[in-house]
């Protein structure tokens, strides 16, 4: 009797194991095709705004042609209505940011004062008064120095809203995804010093980047914006560099060791 309890333990263990391999691999299915379905999400999302603002280019080309081949007479509401174009461009743009667009996969912290230096920007926008030009010449000033020279949205604040979700993602990742992979490689005996300082120098690199890509979203209009914008890119592309060699690292160690991780690669973890 014993022997047949025994027997019948066994062939349910032998049962077993296919049922739950199924089960996994089902539930890993369902996850990739979430993720496919997100990304698919996503990308109708950045089409859809990439049409929007080339409709909003095509409008503005039309407006500041009809503001330079304005007869004279017709020359400050041709440019008046060029100015409101601008700023209401900038704004929608700004607002659909400050709703989560582009911030979306910021974490909390990040988000926030992502969203602080987007409100600024639509603030600055707000107290701007076209009406109170009353040339033409008054106008284009206005449009140089306060529409797009206090906000560089497109090529200094936009950039750095994305950085500075970009940089926040990547510690994010280290902490949560990649920390606790090492630590399991240390607790099964593998010297994982040299993952540890590529991961801190990532961290740290990533940490620069934020800053400066907080600094510039916060100062859109600074003088030095291009250089500003460039310095952080290049924290960033130093950050990623660290991260790619602690991953190729680890994934040499996963493949030579028996630590009782799951078998994931590091560089299957997507940032």
């Amino acid at each position: 009797m014993i022997r047949l309890i025994i027997s019948l333990a066994f062939l349910g263990s032998l049962i077993a194991v296919p049922v739950f391999a199924e089960e996994r691999s089902a539930q890993t299915e369902a996850e990739v095709e979430t993720q496919k379905v997100l990304k698919e999400q996503a990308r109708k999302k950045a089409e859809a705004l990439k049409e929007q603002q080339k409709t909003q280019r095509e409008a503005r080309k039309k407006a500041l042609e009809a503001a330079k081949t304005a007869r004279e007479d017709r020359k400050l509401e041709t440019s008046r209505d060029l100015a409101e174009k601008l700023i209401a461009e900038r704004a929608e743009l700004l607002k659909k940011l400050a709703s989560g667009e582009h911030t979306r996969k910021c974490r909390a912290e990040a988000k926030s004062e992502a969203i602080t230096a987007i409100n600024a920007a639509i603030a600055r926008l707000g107290t701007i008064t076209v009406s109170s030009a009353t040339t033409a010449d008054q106008v284009r000033t206005l449009i140089k120095n306060d529409i797009v020279g206090k906000n560089h949205v497109y090529v200094a604040l936009l950039p750095a809203i994305r950085g500075m979700c970009a940089s926040d993602r990547l510690i994010g990742l280290i902490e949560t995804k990649i920390d606790p992979i090492v630590a399991r490689l240390e607790a099964g005996g593998s010297n994982v010093a040299s993952i540890k300082a590529s991961l801190a120098a990532a961290t740290t690199s990533a940490e620069e980047a934020y800053l400066a890509y907080k600094t510039l979203a916060s100062s859109p209009g600074t003088a030095t914006y291009r250089t500003d914008l460039s310095v952080a890119k290049n924290h960033l592309k130093t950050a990623r560099q660290h991260l790619s060699a602690a991953r190729d690292a680890i994934d040499a160690l996963q493949s030579t060791s028996n630590d009782g991780t799951d078998g994931s690669s590091s560089s299957e973890i997507s940032n």
